[in-house]
């Protein structure tokens, strides 16, 4: 009796241990986007031409962030190199991570801008409706 009992709970901790392993996949940053741009327009109740405009802003984005993850890898791969070497040299490292900053900035600054012509294209309604509920939950 106690054989089946303990056989029993051996499979049922098989198999709620791969339901959890499943359920704790990793999404692509395009993926999370696409799922927050579906929760805005369906929040927001956006119109056609604002789903549009909003799916402009997530492919700028999409590909302004390919560029600077791609910058940051060679980066981190030069920074690499640093520290696999003999002699560490403290102003070629200052230089290889003042890279990074250039697209950054151009990030930061291309998605404030286009936050702007997305905000502005808000019907008072809708703005009410992104003020009202937290959207992004930080």
């Amino acid at each position: 009796m106690q054989k089946k009992i303990v056989y029993w709970l051996a499979i049922m901790v098989v198999v709620s241990s791969l339901i959890f392993i499943s359920a704790c996949r990793y999404s692509s940053p395009e993926k999370r986007m696409q799922g927050m741009m579906e929760k805005f327009s369906k929040d927001l109740k956006l119109n056609a031409t604002q789903k549009e405009q909003l799916d402009v802003f997530k492919t700028e984005m999409v590909i302004k962030g390919r560029e600077l993850r791609a910058v940051y890898a060679n980066t981190m791969e030069e920074m690499s190199l640093q520290l696999r070497g003999d002699e560490f040299d403290k102003k070629k490292v200052k230089d290889v991570i003042a890279k990074i900053d250039v697209p950054q900035d151009e990030f930061i600054s291309l998605f404030i801008e286009r936050l702007a012509e997305f905000h502005s294209s808000l019907t008072p309604e809708q703005k009410k409706l992104l003020i009202k509920k937290p959207l992004l939950k930080l």
